[in-house]
């Protein structure tokens, strides 16, 4: 049951993430040459993000690729649908660390061998996309910034030596 990786790694960076890679190949056969390729996500949602997906990363590709993002629970449902069909259109799947691990790795392909060029991945970011196994079942391609803003009066109850430009998740919980 297990399909080849059709090639559809994303190399080049975009302006807003670090696309290193389309995350997991799904593995029930989408994606043959010259055939359009379903990539079913749970990132990029908001439409301009999803048509900045469509425009700016995956058409420089020139690949056929239909990128629809989705909610956590459809995602997942019509995910495990089409394994338990054992057939199904979703070529590439793009999700978060946790939409991964609520599915066996047996049911992703081994992405080991695939080539990211010049893009650099975090080596503890890509021992969580090994999902327990030997084998890399999905690659880091994106990544979140986060901001924090907080009253001035608020600092004074930092933890003693805290930075307030490095300040760890047990100071801020502190």
């Amino acid at each position: 049951m297990k399909a080849t990786f059709q090639h559809l790694a994303l190399t080049s960076r975009t302006r807003t993430a670090v696309a290193a890679a389309a995350t997991a190949v799904f593995t029930l056969g989408a994606g043959t040459a010259g055939a359009e390729i379903l990539f079913w996500s749970t990132q990029a949602k908001p439409i301009e993000e999803t048509q900045a997906m469509r425009d700016q990363v995956l058409a420089p590709s020139g690949l056929d690729v239909d990128y629809q993002a989705s909610d956590g629970g459809p995602w997942l449902t019509r995910l495990q649908a089409e394994l338990q069909a054992d057939k199904g259109t979703i070529g590439v799947l793009g999700g978060l660390h946790g939409d991964f691990t609520s599915q066996p790795a047996d049911d992703l392909v081994d992405l080991s061998g695939i080539d990211l060029g010049d893009v650099a991945v975090n080596e503890t970011f890509a021992a969580l996309g090994q999902l327990g196994t030997e084998e890399q079942k999905y690659l880091p391609w994106m990544q979140a910034t986060y901001v924090m803003a907080a009253n001035r009066k608020a600092l004074e109850y930092l933890p003693e030596g805290a930075d307030i430009d490095a300040l760890t998740y047990d100071q801020l919980i502190d």
